[in-house]
């Protein structure tokens, strides 16, 4: 019982949570992941919102900076 529940929370965790912060965010589902375990893994349990909110932060300014560029050249 114990392995079942720790495996569906786990996939929950990792995956369903990843996708819908994802969706949310238009942030790929491979940044997520990394962004939650990152912020995890430096922040503790505060990491599973800091980690996905500061990658997002990022990579919207990103596009931002790349859309900059394109925008110059023209």
């Amino acid at each position: 019982m114990i392995v079942i529940g720790l495996t569906v929370v786990g996939i929950a965790d990792h995956f369903i949570r990843s996708a819908l912060i994802g969706s949310a965010t238009r942030l790929p589902f491979l940044w997520v992941l990394i962004g939650i375990l990152g912020g995890v893994e430096a922040f503790g349990l505060l990491g599973l919102f800091v980690g996905p909110a500061t990658m997002a932060v990022l990579f919207m300014l990103w596009r931002d900076f790349l859309a900059g560029e394109d925008a110059k050249e023209v």
